[in-house]
């Protein structure tokens, strides 16, 4: 397995990037579990549930062999502590906070069942009650929480984490998955290392030695492109997959805070000077779906929001209209700002250099307007830092596709426009922040649909992002080494189904 950038922690109280959850998703678990194909629930750490016939509470029947990393015991207990410590830890970890809102209470009923309560009828009150992962209280109750620390109950353990270098799991032999019928045959592996490897060559070069053994890639052109060989051919098998997952998004967040990004005429001459088409079949074969809005996926989130077209012209027309031109005749526009001529430029920041020369066509147009976007590599840690700390101009990123039933309050809403938050921008709207609170307490999802489109079509209206791209497909390439039952499930790849060739 393969990270292209370190975790910046691995504590699920704690973490907030994508990387450290590809580690925690092997290493930790929750009440329920998804079925890859049906996306019915199925039992996992709770064997069996009873939800009430009005919504407003479920109760939870633990399994009574559950064991955590450290070799204690699972109790109804330790469920209780991992709710409260995430709806305590929210105001650190704003990201989070949005899906605690609606867990009222969490009781103790006896050392096997436990009883959560919600105080209104958000949509995924049971989702967020059945998916949290369960953490010891004998090890996460403390005042200083170590930022690698990493004990669950999942089928693997932390067996190592050097910085920069690699992550190592190994098999956790007390797993109780390994008794339950429909969680028996996954988890084959004896060791799990994700390696860290921030070059995309270092990474495709290893894959052909067969020193990794998996590795996504970003489209077909650059998989064929990559993997062309008869050495490859015969050592590697290369795959292309579609199926129900929400796929992730890229984006460039404009900082509001910026006078200049602060005029949505601004931000939309922005999205009108990219001809995001050339961008999608010069760079990426015409394999991506390009967006601008937040959603996309089967075609149920954010269908209607046709993707603009470039238009020049018009795009001037609205950087006049926000006051912006050439006084002094030097290419760049100005404009007076509280009494002071300041020039159109802003500073990208990007952390993913398979996607620089995206940044570098996406500078051309702008300058051919007037405007001066200045590139700028970093780590991608220290990009989370000045994300946090709200000092940057613009950032370049993108959003995993997220849960089927997608919540917009964490990235959207005024609430979420906190420092940690997801909503780092800081784009504010009354008015979508009355359909958001509407559809989430909507539990008729055809409803719930029609309530976020219009949510979705304002903020597409309001241009918060330079919103790019959606993937359409999957692509991944692996070792000829590996059993699989399928490609891909509807609902993930399933790489827990595989297993190494006898």
């Amino acid at each position: 397995m393969v990270l292209s950038e370190d975790p910046e922690i691995l504590n699920p109280l704690l973490s907030t990037s994508d990387y450290a959850v590809d580690v925690q998703t092997w290493a930790c678990d929750s009440l329920l579990k998804r079925d890859l194909d049906t996306y019915a629930w199925q039992g996992s750490i709770a064997e069996k549930w009873e939800l009430s016939k009005d919504n407003s509470s479920v109760i939870f029947h633990l399994r009574d062999n559950v064991f955590f990393h450290n070799g204690e015991k699972l109790k109804a207990e330790d469920i209780q502590f991992s709710f409260d410590i995430y709806k305590k830890n929210a105001s650190i970890n704003s990201s989070v906070a949005a899906y605690f809102d609606g867990i009222d209470a969490v009781e103790v009923l006896s050392p096997l069942k436990i009883k959560i309560t919600f105080k209104n009828s958000y949509f995924k009150n049971f989702e967020v009650a059945a998916t949290n992962w369960i953490l010891p209280k004998a090890v996460y109750d403390v005042k200083n929480q170590q930022p690698n620390q990493l004990v669950c109950a999942g089928p693997y353990q932390l067996d190592g984490y050097e910085k920069g270098k690699k992550v190592s799991l190994r098999l956790f032999e007390k797993y109780f998955g390994f008794n339950v019928n429909h969680l028996k045959g996954i988890n084959n592996f004896q060791n799990i290392d994700f390696q860290i490897i921030k070059d995309e060559g270092v990474r495709v070069d290893k894959l052909k030695k067969s020193e990794i053994d998996f590795l996504e890639f970003p489209n077909a052109d650059f998989l064929e492109r990559k993997l062309s060989s008869d050495v490859v051919q015969k050592t590697l098998v290369k795959v292309k997959i579609e199926n129900k997952i929400p796929k992730a998004w890229s984006f460039i967040g404009w900082n509001l805070a910026k006078p200049i990004f602060a005029d949505h005429n601004v931000r939309k001459a922005l999205n009108l000077l990219v001809n995001k088409e050339e961008i999608n079949k010069v760079f990426f074969d015409s394999q991506l779906s390009v967006i601008n809005g937040p959603f996309l996926h089967n075609q149920e989130y954010g269908a209607k929001i046709k993707p603009f077209v470039r238009d020049a012209k018009a795009a001037t027309t609205l950087l006049k209209k926000a006051g912006w031109g050439d006084s002094n005749k030097d290419g760049i526009l100005d404009k007076m700002i509280d009494g002071v001529r300041v020039d159109f430029k802003f500073v990208l920041t990007y952390a993913n250099k398979d996607f620089e020369k995206v940044w570098q066509f996406l500078r051309e147009d702008y300058r051919n307007a007037g405007i001066d976007m200045e590139l700028k590599y970093q780590d991608f840690n220290l990009m989370m830092k000045a994300k946090s700390d709200l000092s940057f101009d613009a950032l370049a990123l993108s959003w995993a596709g997220g849960g089927v039933d997608p919540d917009p309050k964490q990235l959207w809403h005024s609430d979420s426009s906190v420092k940690g938050g997801s909503n780092f921008v800081g784009y504010k709207n009354v008015d979508v922040d009355k359909l958001i609170d509407s559809g989430r307490m909507t539990l008729d999802r055809k409803k719930r649909i029609g309530i976020f489109e219009k949510a979705y079509q304002m903020i597409s209206d309001d241009n918060p992002y330079l919103f790019l791209f959606m993937d359409k497909y999957n692509y991944y390439a692996h070792v000829n080494k590996f059993s699989k039952p399928k490609d891909t499930f509807n609902y993930g790849v399933g790489l827990n189904t595989w297993s190494v060739k006898k």
